[in-house]
């Protein structure tokens, strides 16, 4: 496995998400081999929760005019890019991956590569999780991207089989999909056995975005509570929900249609939670959940994965996902349940919380199949 590795990552500037547990993965998945990380201008260094060596060498990042990045921009950032790689005396023995590769990485090293300002023995690698960033290149610059991409320059990868297949429909480029990296649980963690319950708790995690199923949830919420009106079932219900702190408007619409159902029935029950310190404390609450509810838009992820799959998966829980979306191959264990309609998602909610010790079981598969995906999509991009 190929030990010389330098990670790019802008995107460090958030406390904890997927930017930074995705060193961590790297970091674990090598064996602690801890690879050299590039990231922006303005990172508070000390506070970066690994001890990998950290340069912040690109321009300053502003994840606000993203999509209005310019060609001086990206030449700005692929300029100290080889200016970096020249003063540190980096050879193209290392190999240079981007996790979350963005319309800009992608631009970038397209830039290098047709300016020839870095060698072509240089092995670079661009792991998308979004197909907008391939449609968001201008034209002459995804032609160029596209003849690197079949001239073996620059190796792109996705995070799940449904992206690659798209890009290779749309662009008749390789791209390998699966490669898929641990979030916020390890792959090494170590997973107390599921107990039957007589009280489920449902988690709802993650932004409170439409194109998460934001407000469909307290559709799902009413419909439970109909149900648990009219039946009566050995166990009860309590739905984790985190919201964010500075979006008080949408908590407040969330809040009070959900607080409309309220009277229908007391057997269902949610908890609210807001913003979480760090990854340790969320950890547990990913592990203080029973089942996943992932009512996310069919637009939004019919591409694009989500690592409460991976997370759920690692946790050996059960999943009830939108119909359709991404990562299929992970949800073929009887470990999930797709739905369409708040009256569905409350049917499988039911139907797996009768079942849990069932479903629990077959989750550990899931989880074995994912931890071979891991690996052999790791050491096969590594390599």
């Amino acid at each position: 496995m190929n030990k010389n590795i330098i990670i790019i990552e802008r995107r460090l500037f958030s406390s904890f998400g997927h930017e930074r547990t995705q060193i961590v993965a790297f970091n674990e998945l090598t064996g602690n081999k801890k690879s050299i990380v590039l990231t922006c201008h303005g990172q508070k260094l000390k506070e970066l929760p690994f001890k990998n060596k950290i340069y912040a060498e690109l321009p300053e990042y502003d994840f606000k005019n993203e999509s209005e990045e310019t060609l001086d921009y990206i030449k700005k950032n692929g300029d100290a890019f080889v200016s970096f790689i020249k003063r540190n005396k980096l050879n193209s023995k290392y190999k240079i991956i981007v996790p979350s590769a963005r319309t800009l990485e992608i631009a970038m090293f397209t830039y290098l590569y047709k300016e020839k300002k870095i060698s072509d023995s240089q092995n670079v690698l661009l792991r998308i999780l979004d197909l907008s960033f391939l449609n968001n290149l201008s034209d002459s610059l995804l032609n160029e991207f596209c003849k690197l991409v079949k001239l073996n320059k620059i190796f792109l990868f996705s995070e799940t089989e449904e992206l690659a297949k798209i890009v290779w429909d749309s662009f008749k480029i390789r791209c390998e999909g699966n490669f898929i990296l641990p979030v916020t649980v390890p792959f090494y963690s170590n997973i107390s056995p599921n107990k039957i319950k007589n009280h489920i708790y449902i988690g709802c995690l993650g932004g409170s975005r439409k194109s998460k199923g934001f407000f469909t949830i307290p559709r799902i919420i009413k419909s439970l509570r109909i149900y648990f009106k009219n039946n009566d079932e050995a166990f009860r219900v309590t739905f984790i929900v985190q919201l964010n702190k500075d979006k008080t408007k949408r908590s407040f619409i969330f809040k009070f249609k959900e607080f409309l159902s309220r009277y229908i029935s007391s057997s269902v029950k949610v908890k609210y939670i807001y913003g979480i310190e760090n990854n340790i404390k969320f950890f547990e609450l990913l592990k203080s959940v029973d089942i996943f509810l992932l009512p996310y838009s069919k637009e939004a992820y019919k591409y694009s994965g989500s690592g409460f799959i991976t997370d759920a998966t690692l946790l050996e829980k059960p999943l009830i996902t939108s119909q359709d979306m991404s990562m299929g191959n992970l949800l073929t264990f009887n470990n999930a349940i797709s739905a369409n309609s708040p009256e569905e998602y409350a049917a499988a909610i039911i139907k797996i919380s009768r079942n849990y010790a069932s479903y629990s079981k077959n989750s550990k598969l899931a989880k074995k199949n994912l931890k071979k995906i891991i690996l052999e999509s790791f050491k096969k991009a590594i390599c």
